[in-house]
């Protein structure tokens, strides 16, 4: 009987490299999705403080004001990495007042990045549209 036992445990051997199912390898090298969020950093600004943007006429009246994140970079927290950033974006998604109190702070946003129509001028920051603010220091680096 002991030598029964033993045939059949030696048998699974010769099938265990066919056991493994190309499907549950290739899991993780899928592509992320174009929409998934992602975590950037970089310095919080006003728009009107951030050379070769222009504020509307509504901004420069004062009325409401656009807030641009400068020097961006991917951040190490972020789910997703290897796509290609810009260095800014207009900020969405985050209340006015909350942008304004972290102006020349350095932050980190997760969010999605906005696709910018085709009529958009060439001038414009593209947007990301954030879900989530942290404040990562009270001071941008000399560089901003």
């Amino acid at each position: 009987m002991t030598l029964f036992a033993q045939a059949p445990q030696s048998a699974p051997t010769p099938q265990s490299p066919d056991r493994p199912s190309p499907p549950a390898t290739q899991v993780p090298n899928r592509a992320t999705p174009a929409n998934a969020p992602i975590t950037i950093s970089g310095c919080l600004k006003e728009e009107k403080d951030v050379p070769a943007l222009k504020p509307s006429a509504v901004e420069r009246a004062g009325i409401t004001n656009d807030f641009v994140l400068v020097d961006v970079k991917m951040s190490p927290s972020s789910s997703v990495s290897g796509i290609g950033i810009s260095t800014k974006y207009e900020i969405e998604g985050i209340a006015e007042a909350e942008l304004q109190k972290h102006v020349n702070h350095q932050v980190e946003l997760t969010g999605q990045i906005v696709q910018a129509p085709a009529s958009a001028p060439a001038d414009d920051a593209p947007d990301f549209k954030a879900t989530s603010l942290k404040m990562l220091s009270a001071t941008c680096g000399a560089a901003q």
